[in-house]
């Protein structure tokens, strides 16, 4: 053959034939003599592999194998063989890890090659199967442990993370990343001691919120253009109402001619360690979706305060979305999340959803730590020209 490429791709073709007529022997001699004029490609190669296969020769079958890697690490053929190989051998493990880079090739393929969509179904079973058993395996063990316990709930979020079932969200805020805080999407409301008092006003809250919707004025859109500053909409909430505001305290100023529609919702939150920096927050408003409106996907400003949401009118169908966890709003009971994680909310019914929302400082900043943050951002806002407001 002397590595003619023309000699070489009809003994390729030939080991193939004799594949498919059952004669296994005769495709290793033809895989072989391509193979000894250095003409070999990886199909070669993995046409081998086969060959060794079906004669039982296992070690032979893996060496084969592995020389049609080393041609090319991406021959798909070739990597569901090996983690076939490996799934034979009993070990799981090791064929999962084939059968997931196969899936992953595959998704970066502008199409799926006919002749292999079968095999890829069938490793995707496999792969989807070998992951179930894992699981199963896995969750047994930690059962012993105490998983699912009292205790465990921090430890099934990383067992999740390991098993791909959630994604890994982090702190981005847009304008102030404050370092070495922990990473908790929502908050235990039973840690903050003010919540149950906050709650015991819903009623009263409520009724001050249901004047004002029956007045039929005051409510804003929450995003505005701001002066002084380019503004892009790429949402699509700039300037819409379907995502209302109606302040009690906005920029860390009262609203005269609100608050006063509303003294027992301030009143309630007489005691709670709202974040206060001079012109900039707290904030503290009725915040509205209207039927069938979406507030993206989005980052707070700020990693040292916290978002709080007192559910006030709350139909069927809403839920928040904070890093990998939703949840749906419960009337009169507090949520309390990190904003600075990616978040979305969504009202898919028919009615107005309405919170009451609020920042808190983090419980995890000391005293002089939340002087310093507020110091910091009432130096940048003296600073050449008049203060940027926060946009989303």
């Amino acid at each position: 053959m002397s590595g003619n490429p023309t000699d070489a791709l009809a003994s390729t073709a030939a080991g193939f034939e004799a594949l498919k007529r059952g004669d296994p022997e005769a495709a290793r001699e033809s895989f072989r003599r391509v193979i000894s004029a250095g003409a070999a490609d990886s199909r070669a190669w993995f046409g081998l592999s086969l060959a060794h296969r079906h004669l039982a020769a296992h070690a032979e079958e893996s060496e084969a194998l592995e020389q049609a890697l080393r041609i090319d690490p991406r021959h798909i053929p070739s990597l569901i063989a090996k983690g076939d190989l490996y799934a034979r051998q009993g070990d799981l493990r090791a064929a999962a890890s084939y059968y997931d880079a196969v899936t992953k090739l595959v998704a970066s393929l502008p199409s799926v090659p006919a002749e292999l969509r079968n095999e890829l179904a069938r490793v995707d079973a496999a792969r989807k199967g070998i992951a179930r058993d894992f699981e199963a395996h896995l969750l047994a063990g930690l059962s012993a442990h105490g998983l699912g316990g009292p205790g465990s709930e921090r430890f099934s979020h990383a067992v999740d993370l390991l098993l791909g079932k959630r994604q890994i969200y982090l702190q981005q805020p847009k304008y102030f990343f404050f370092p070495e805080l922990p990473q908790i999407q929502f908050y235990d409301r039973h840690q903050f001691p003010w919540v149950d008092a906050v709650e015991q006003e819903t009623d009263a809250i409520r009724a001050e919120l249901r004047a004002i919707l029956a007045s039929g004025s005051g409510f804003v859109p929450y995003i505005q253009r701001t002066a002084h500053r380019p503004v892009f909409d790429t949402k699509g909430l700039l300037n819409n109402a379907d995502w209302g505001a109606y302040y009690l305290i906005q920029d860390g100023a009262e609203v005269p001619g609100n608050v006063t529609q509303c003294p027992r919702t301030l009143a309630a939150l007489r005691d709670v360690p709202l974040c206060r920096i001079a012109g900039r927050t707290p904030s503290v408003l009725f915040s509205l979706l209207r039927p069938g409106a979406r507030i993206p996907p989005h980052h707070g400003f700020m990693n040292t305060r916290l978002i709080c949401h007192l559910p006030l009118i709350v139909p069927p169908a809403c839920g928040l979305r904070v890093g990998n966890e939703t949840r749906a709003w419960t009337e009169g009971e507090l949520m309390v999340f990190d904003d600075s994680i990616e978040h979305e909310a969504w009202n898919s019914s028919a009615e107005l959803r309405v919170v009451l929302l609020f920042d808190v400082w983090r419980p995890e900043l000391s005293d002089k730590e939340r002087a310093l943050v507020g110091g910091m951002l009432e130096s940048i806002d003296r600073y050449g020209g008049p203060r940027q407001k926060w946009t989303e």
